[in-house]
Order: C-alpha cells, then sequence, then structure tokens
C-alpha cells in the first residue's frame, strides 16, 4: 500500500472513531448507542454506506467529522439518505462544517429524488462557533428552508433521541414522520433559556418530553421503547411511501384480513349510540397486520393510519366512537387534515370510515379554534386529487361528513353499510330543536314521552338509508361482508384518476 492510500484510510479511520473517551463514556451512561452502531440498525449489511464530508475538522480528533455522519445507504434494497449526529463530539452541536454537511446531503436528496432519515442526538447549535453562520446561504439555519421546500417532494422521516432544544428541535418537527424515543425531549428553549426568559422552572420533559408531543400537541407520530424499535418503524413508514412524490407507491403481496369480513355486521352495534372499537372494522377490511396507526396517543376521536389493501397502500381516516363518541375536536380535526395532506402528496389513497356526530360544539372548543380547524380538515379533503372513498358505517351527521370525503366533496364513490344514517343532525337534538315548545305544552310525562318518541321515530324515517339510496344521496348500500371486496374494486378502477383544479397559485386555507 502506498502512503498516500494508508493516509487517506488512516484518516477515515480516525473519523470513524467519533469524539474523544469522554463523549463517548457520556453516551454510553445515557444508554445511547454510538452512532455508526445506530446506522447499522437501519442500513441493509451487505451494502456499504457512502459517506461525505467525513474529514471535516480533521486531524482535530475532538471533532471528528464536525459531530455528524451523513451520507446514503439502502435500507431494505432502497436508496435513502441520512444525517445522523455523532453525540461523542460536541454533545452532537452543529458547528459550521456540521451545519453545512447537513445543508448539502438535503441538497442531494432533492436532486437524487430518495427519502431522507434524520437521526438526531444533538444540544443543539455550537454558539460559540457558529456565530452568523446560521444565516448564511449555505450554514444551518438554511436547512429548514430545504425542509419546507422538499416538503411533499421527497419523503422526511425524523427519529429524536436525548434532548433537543431550539435549532435542533426544529429539524424534527420538519419531517413527515417523527418518532420519539421515550426517554427523548425537545422543546423551542432549553430550560435553563425558560427560566432565564420567563422565570418558569421545569425539567426537560415536563417542557417537551413524549408525553407532551404524543398526547397533548400532537407533533410526534410514534413512541420508540429502544433503538431497534426506532429503526423497524423507519423501515415500516419507508414500506409505504415511494422515494418521491412522482415515483410508484410500493406494492406487497395481498394477504387476508386479521379479521373476517364476515363478522363487519356484528362489529357494528344495532344502536346507534352503542360505542365499538372502529380499529376492528378496520382489520377485517384491511390485509393482515399492515395497519400502521399514526399519532395512535393523540385525538382518540378520529384514527389514522397506512395500511394496505389487496397488497396496495391506502390512507385510512376513521371516525372512533369509543372515544368521545367520534366527535371531532379541534385537535382532531388538525390530526385528519394533516394525515390526508399527507397521503395525497405522496399520491396515497384515502379510505373514509364515517362514524361521527358531528363537530364539537361549546365554548372551550370556539376559544380553541374549531371553526379554523374543522376549515382545515374539510380543505384538505376538497383538494385532495388521490382516490377518496368514503363508507357511511353509521352516523353522519352535520359537517362531520363534510370533513369525512361525504357525497358533496366528490369521492369517486360513497358507500354505506344498512346501518348508516346520513342527517344534518341526529333525533335527539333535531326533536328537541323543533319542536321544544310542543313538548313543553305537554303536561302528562308519559304522554310527553310517547310524542318525543314519535317524533324521533317520524325524523328517523326521513334519512332511512334505503330511502336515501333510492334518492341517489349515496351511489350504494353494500352487504357489510362485501365492504373489503367492492373497496379493492374500487380502489382498483380508479388507481389512475386524474383531476383538474381551478387555476391557482396555492390555496390561502393552510
Amino acid at each position: 500500500m502506498g502512503q498516500r492510500e494508508q493516509r487517506v484510510l488512516e484518516a477515515q479511520a480516525q473519523t470513524k472513531r467519533g469524539g474523544p473517551p469522554k463523549g463517548h463514556q457520556r453516551q454510553r451512561q445515557a444508554g445511547k448507542l454510538f452512532v455508526r452502531d445506530r446506522l447499522t440498525l437501519f442500513f441493509d449489511p451487505d451494502q456499504p454506506l457512502t459517506e461525505f464530508g467525513r474529514l471535516a475538522h480533521w486531524p482535530d480528533e475532538e471533532f471528528a467529522g464536525d459531530g455528524v455522519v451523513t451520507g446514503s445507504g439502502f435500507i431494505e434494497n432502497r436508496a435513502v439518505f441520512f444525517v445522523a449526529n455523532d453525540f461523542t463530539v460536541k454533545a452532537g452541536s452543529i458547528g459550521h462544517y456540521h451545519g453545512e454537511k447537513l445543508v448539502r446531503t438535503q441538497q442531494a436528496a432533492i436532486r437524487a429524488r430518495k427519502p431522507i432519515v434524520y437521526l438526531v442526538d444533538s444540544s443543539g447549535a455550537r454558539i460559540d462557533e457558529v456565530a452568523g453562520h446560521h444565516v448564511d446561504r449555505n450554514g444551518a439555519g438554511r436547512m429548514f428552508y430545504l425542509h419546507s421546500v422538499m416538503s411533499g417532494s421527497v419523503p422526511q422521516i425524523g427519529v429524536l433521541y436525548g434532548t433537543s432544544f431550539a435549532g435542533t428541535a426544529y429539524t424534527p418537527v420538519f419531517t413527515d414522520f417523527l418518532i420519539m424515543m421515550k426517554d427523548a425531549a425537545m422543546a423551542i428553549a432549553s430550560p435553563r433559556m425558560v427560566e432565564m426568559a420567563i422565570g418558569q422552572k421545569v425539567d426537560p420533559y415536563q417542557l417537551g418530553g413524549v408525553e407532551v408531543h404524543t398526547k397533548i400537541n400532537g407533533t410526534a407520530h410514534f413512541i420508540a421503547d429502544s433503538e431497534a424499535h426506532a429503526a423497524s418503524l423507519v423501515k415500516q413508514i419507508l414500506s409505504y411511501l415511494p422515494s418521491s412524490f412522482d415515483q410508484p407507491v410500493p406494492v406487497a403481496q395481498s394477504r387476508l384480513p386479521l379479521l373476517d369480513p364476515v363478522q363487519i355486521d356484528d362489529i357494528i352495534p344495532e344502536d346507534p349510540n352503542r360505542p365499538y372499537d372502529v380499529r376492528e372494522l378496520i382489520q377485517a377490511v384491511v390485509d393482515g397486520e399492515s395497519f400502521l396507526e399514526v399519532k395512535a396517543h393523540y385525538a382518540g376521536e378520529l384514527v389514522t393510519g397506512l395500511a394496505r389493501l389487496h397488497g396496495r397502500v391506502i390512507g385510512v381516516i376513521a371516525n372512533q366512537p369509543l372515544v368521545k363518541g367520534g366527535t371531532i375536536f379541534p385537535e382532531s380535526a388538525d390530526k385528519g387534515a394533516e394525515f390526508v395532506w399527507l397521503c395525497d402528496a405522496y399520491n396515497i389513497p384515502l379510505l373514509y370510515l364515517v362514524d361521527t356526530p358531528g363537530f364539537m360544539v361549546g365554548s372551550q372548543v370556539e376559544k380553541n379554534g374549531i371553526l379554523r380547524r374543522g376549515r382545515k380538515f374539510i380543505f384538505a379533503t376538497s383538494s385532495a386529487t388521490v382516490p377518496r372513498i368514503s363508507v357511511v358505517v353509521r352516523k353522519a351527521y352535520g359537517a362531520g361528513i363534510y370533513a369525512m370525503s361525504g357525497p358533496a366533496y366528490d369521492p369517486e364513490v360513497t358507500l354505506a353499510l344498512p346501518s348508516a344514517e346520513i342527517a344534518v343532525m341526529g333525533p335527539e337534538a333535531a326533536v328537541n330543536a323543533v319542536y321544544l315548545n310542543k313538548i313543553n305544552a305537554i303536561d302528562d310525562p308519559l304522554e310527553r314521552q310517547q310524542v318525543v318518541e314519535q317524533l324521533r321515530e317520524d325524523y328517523r324515517a326521513g334519512y332511512d338509508i334505503f330511502k336515501l339510496a333510492a334518492e341517489l344521496v349515496v351511489d350504494e348500500i353494500i352487504a357489510p361482508r362485501a365492504l373489503r371486496d367492492e373497496l379493492v374494486q374500487y380502489f382498483a378502477m380508479y388507481a389512475d384518476k386524474e383531476v383538474t383544479l381551478p387555476k391557482r397559485k396555492h390555496a390561502t386555507i393552510l
């Protein structure tokens, strides 16, 4: 081996060792893997990683690679770019070259039209070094611009390890899917900065731990119990996504559903107000073990997730009667809008399973922006150009069916099960709204109850689903056991759907 070649290999070997011993010790004490061991969980072992910028800050061993490993590799035979902080180098903090390497990786993913995975394990910006570089054309600040312009063009997936504040907390939230380790935390400012700015004393987990970001504000999509679990989730997510918006969505082998579709009629209660778990209905429709619920811990009254139907990827949006009766709250409106928008960006067809009494009412939800946030859900559904099928399972009251792609929202087809009910409002509320004075004028309690029951029955007769089918409000009533087969046929029929929307730069509703 010549001296020139040997010098290269020695320099690369030095970089691969990462930071100094004290950095490795801190990583081990935190129960986290060294970045290069972490990468082996994600990438195919029989295909080497292609790195660039390995010698950034060389030969200073304190700054190996400037604290970040960047490059590309293969995850289950699919080319993927990656950015992975090396916490052993200055706690993974972002210096000048670190930021430039990150930006160049994003630019490469855009040019190559391939997904990018961010393994975030950083304490934030290296304040004493970055200085004005956080705003220059190729500095760390540009990464948020690139996050934005590549959004919906190529998939971005983030995994958050440890605690991240300020700039390094923004990368995770810009991704299409964010996985948080169960002991991770992120916030726009560190506890020290929070105390200095507003006098509040709070620890990192109270400020921005998993509970905050998965259950309260819905920022993160998944919780990982271990580093291996996080890698498994990334692989699963990628299996549902194309490499870029204009490439085919992966197709898998068809599998029978976990529950026999014959059971669907038994899953849906006769009583329209009796709760049931809509996940059981989903498992009787989609391919077995294919349903990946997204934001399972947030706004549980709406279930969203990716699945396969006869091997083809679909997005599922389903009201959950088991939680708050399936009523749509501001939080679930946001959740639904964002999921529809994501699926539409990557050409994933949408299945809506409707069973909702509508949007929540009252002063609290008005203060929380139910109208503004509800319009986002309706807007996303109205703007989605992928194939959409709406199935009225049971209740479809008020504006709930608007957000859930009802007949007026141009779905490919509106199907109804025999348990379906479509009305402006439920019979209890409708009778109370229209006949309150008549009811109150009846003195005898027994007679009053009989009148109320009769009025409710008369109201129900007006929205009988067979009557609505006869009036072509819905396209077809189908036997519950036939639901899966019907959906398979309709989605196949509309796989090459084309839609032309009115010319515009973009909508004003976000």
